[in-house]
């Protein structure tokens, strides 16, 4: 389920407009202790990101609705660790997105998973 409001403690936000991708991925993250928002646009995204400062932020690079280096852009500047994902990596333009913040599609869950532990840490188990 895409939610449209952030909650406090939330500590990732995903946006891709593939809501099958974006769930996948929610769940492999939820299942290790992370809490996650999902957004499935630009507009989504930045409404959240005005609301919360999130741990990390991963978006898709083509969004229907813009472009998902400048979320990456906004989300770094509140603070947040930010990667962009795209299976299209060869196309971007030199210098719009440092290489070390990319993920490649198609992401595998196990992967995703080991970036945000880089990233971020592990989340503490709650009791």
């Amino acid at each position: 389920m895409i939610q449209q409001v952030a909650v406090p403690g939330r500590d990732i936000l995903i946006v891709d407009d593939d809501i099958v991708l974006g769930e996948l991925l929610a769940d492999e993250l939820q299942n290790n202790g992370y809490s996650i928002d999902l957004a499935a646009n630009a507009a989504a995204a930045k409404a959240l990101l005005r609301g919360y400062r999130y741990s990390m932020v991963i978006v898709d690079w083509r969004l229907p609705d813009g472009d998902g280096a400048v979320i990456a852009n906004l989300a770094e500047a509140t603070g947040s660790h930010a990667f962009v994902m795209s299976g299209y990596l060869k196309e971007m333009l030199p210098g719009s997105v440092d290489i070390r913040q990319t993920i490649m599609k198609p992401v595998r869950p196990s992967e995703l998973l080991a970036t945000v532990r880089a990233c971020i840490g592990d989340k503490p188990q709650r009791k």
